[in-house]
Formats: C-alpha cells, sequence, structure tokens
C-alpha cells in the first residue's frame, strides 16, 4: 500500500493575498508619515518666522525707530535659510522709502498654496502663497480677519 505524504505549505494565492494586504498597508503608512512630515516643516516655518517679530524690534530700537536694513540683517538670513526646501518661496521686504514696516514669509508645505506670514505689526496670519512676493510689507489683505493694519 503506498501512502501519500502530503507537505504543508501555502498556496500561491494565499502568498498574493499576503503580500497585497501588505503593499496596501505600506502606502496608508507612506502617506501618514509623509503628511507627519509635512506638519513638522510648517511647524518649522511658523517658529523661525516668529523669531522675526522680536528681532525687528530690536532692530528698529537699535537703528533709530527705522526698519532700513533689517532683511538683509544676518538674523533674518539665518532665519530664512532655516526654513527647509521653500527656495524662492520665501520674502522678506522693507516698506520703501520710509522703512516704517516689514513683513516676511514663506511657502507651506501641507498646502503648498497657503504661505505663513509675520510682520512688524505683530501679525502671524496664513496667506495666499501668491502673496508672498519680494514687494509684501505687511500681512494684512482683503479677507483676512483679526488683522492689525
Amino acid at each position: 500500500m503506498n501512502k501519500i505524504i502530503r507537505t504543508k505549505a501555502f498556496t500561491l494565492i494565499e502568498l498574493l493575498v499576503v503580500i497585497a494586504i501588505i503593499a496596501i498597508l505600506s502606502s496608508v503608512i507612506l502617506y501618514s508619515a509623509t503628511q507627519y512630515i509635512n506638519k513638522g516643516k510648517d511647524a518649522n516655518i511658523k517658529g523661525n518666522l516668529a523669531v522675526l517679530i522680536t528681532a525687528g524690534e530690536v532692530w528698529y530700537d537699535k537703528n533709530n525707530s527705522s526698519y532700513g536694513g533689517f532683511c538683509g540683517s544676518a538674523v533674518v538670513v539665518n532665519t530664512l535659510s532655516q526654513i527647509p526646501g521653500a527656495g524662492a518661496d520665501k520674502n522678506c521686504n522693507v516698506k520703501t522709502p520710509e522703512a516704517t514696516s516689514w513683513a516676511a514669509c514663506a511657502r507651506e508645505f501641507v498646502d503648498s498654496q497657503r504661505a505663513y506670514c509675520v510682520d512688524s505689526k505683530g501679525n502671524q496670519k496664513d496667506i495666499n502663497n501668491s502673496d508672498c512676493t519680494s514687494q509684501i510689507t505687511n500681512c494684512c489683505f482683503a479677507g483676512i480677519v483679526n488683522c492689525i493694519p
């Protein structure tokens, strides 16, 4: 009498199902991780730009009540260089010729159509990225509430 020896193993379909499940879970985790990384970059932008409000007031007091030259100062250049990957989408500008105000902004990562803006009045606002130009001198634009012009 011949005995049939059966070995225990997974079928090809079972292996494909397991691989598909792993692939789906990996893609969900990767997407979530990317979102958290971008939120962290946005927090970095907000923290770095908020430093400029205090630095601007120190500059104003030390430079005869003028913001002239503030955007070219080491603190601003260093702060903007610490903003990751914003490239040309980060700006600082002093209102000319009177040098009575300044604003700085940088594009956000979670929503690339938005930028974060701080200005000499202490405003810290999300604005449209298209408003974050080299001519920006304040963060108050049409439709932005709770803003000190």
